[in-house]
């Protein structure tokens, strides 16, 4: 594990390797024109990013959540408002709401569906009010506030004469149970992520701001998980704890706190982000039926200033592989595949808010490290990479911007 407490200063560019050869053809005959042998075209060293430039805003929203590039290049934002929108836009900036969405107090992810080029199905998380629940959490003596829940759905994106609509809704998963909390964040997690191959779906279920241990560590409930489906909704026979009295078997890891991060690595592992409480924010190799000890443990605090016991070889949980203290507020999660940041190529990057930085993270099978980090001088909620390699982001708060960031070598 790895505690980051300062921020990391960027890396050098990586050194050419010499060329080798071997002694060549025999010596032609007299009679013969030699044959030049080819020439090897030289592989190209990544250029060392060392600054970002941030274009002027595309499109504005309110309270945007999370950011989908469609395979024609144009984006699908989401709002975390009441109600929740969703949005599509153009590369020229044109914003066109999308018709039929769930009614919500605010959409969280989108994904397209790995099959999207010919199902048009999209995946969306958002929050709810349910008013019938039972009242429990911590909140639930509060008359003011009431049961929510986050939810995960699965639609078609209809286009026809110029209007967007979902269509072919249905339900893939709901938290259970209903929490009433305390005004925030609530941390719902809602984030979604595919598998590869397209067989699986991910999905982060944060903890609603739950602190007991039983209660989060307990296999009857699906709040600080990560949960795996089939991307219909229903359950995978080999999740861990699908045969298990008692237990809900979608779950495939617990003791999470708020992963507002998930994602695969070229290599095929799922790693998330977490925020941590007053301190702690983590980077996470997530392994089946591994518990990862909120609120045991944490390489942070309680806001009351109550010290949390951090993780500590031995203790039973699987310890973050980054952590850090203070905090950087991950929120939007990608591992890059593109050519535009070729250095990056298949390092984790990692978005802060309360940081207002951009977080390079690499990755070397089980182990990772932060490696550079970028001054982005405000609040950054997403980042999403289109199909071309460029990088996208969505900007935070009540005005937030979705901007292109180019490198500067």
């Amino acid at each position: 594990m790895v505690r980051v407490r300062l921020f990391v200063a960027a890396i050098a560019a990586l050194a050419c390797a010499s060329c080798g050869g071997d002694d060549g053809p025999p010596s032609p005959s007299p009679t013969a024109s030699p044959t030049p042998s080819p020439t090897p075209t030289p592989t190209p060293t990544p250029r060392s990013v060392i600054g970002l430039n941030q274009s002027a805003a595309l499109a504005t929203f309110a309270d945007p959540w999370a950011l989908a590039i469609l395979p024609d290049g144009r984006f699908l934002v989401t709002q975390r408002r009441s109600p929740g929108t969703l949005s599509i836009v153009t590369q020229t900036g044109t914003v066109t709401a999308v018709n039929g969405v769930p009614t919500s107090i605010g959409l969280l992810d989108v994904a397209l569906a790995p099959d999207f080029a010919t199902s048009r199905a999209i995946y969306f998380s958002y929050m709810v009010h349910d008013l019938s629940a039972e009242r429990v959490g911590r909140a639930k003596d509060e008359p003011n506030l009431f049961p929510e829940r986050m939810m995960v759905a699965r639609a078609t994106l209809t286009e026809s004469n110029g209007n967007v609509s979902l269509t072919a809704m249905t339900e893939i998963f709901r938290q259970v149970p209903t929490i009433v909390t305390f005004e925030g964040s609530g941390e719902p997690g809602g984030r979604i992520a595919f598998s590869p191959d397209g067989r699986y779906l991910y999905l982060t279920s944060g903890d609603r701001q739950e602190l007991d241990k039983d209660f989060l560590f307990s296999l009857s409930n699906n709040l600080g998980k990560v949960v795996r489906l089939f991307p219909d909704g229903t359950i995978p026979p080999d999740n861990p704890f699908v045969n298990q009295a008692g237990a809900r078997g979608e779950i495939w890891t617990l003791g999470h706190r708020n992963h507002y991060g998930l994602a695969f690595a070229p290599d095929g592992r799922l790693w998330s982000s977490e925020m941590g409480p007053m301190g702690g924010d983590e980077f996470n190799l997530i392994l089946p039926n591994r518990n990862y000890g909120w609120p045991a443990v944490s390489n942070g605090d309680f806001y009351t200033g109550n010290p949390i016991p951090d993780h500590a070889p031995g203790d039973g949980f699987e310890a973050p592989k980054v952590s850090w203290t203070p905090v950087i507020a991950p929120a939007g999660m990608l591992f890059y595949k593109g050519s535009e940041f070729s250095e990056w190529r298949g390092d984790a990057l990692l978005t802060g808010l309360a940081s207002k930085t951009l977080v390079r993270i690499r990755t070397n099978g089980d182990s990772a490290q932060e490696v550079q980090r970028f001054d982005m001088g405000t609040r950054i909620r997403a980042i999403a990479e289109a199909p071309n390699g460029s990088l996208w982001i969505l900007t935070d708060g009540t005005a937030g911007e979705l901007r292109r960031i180019t490198p500067v070598f």
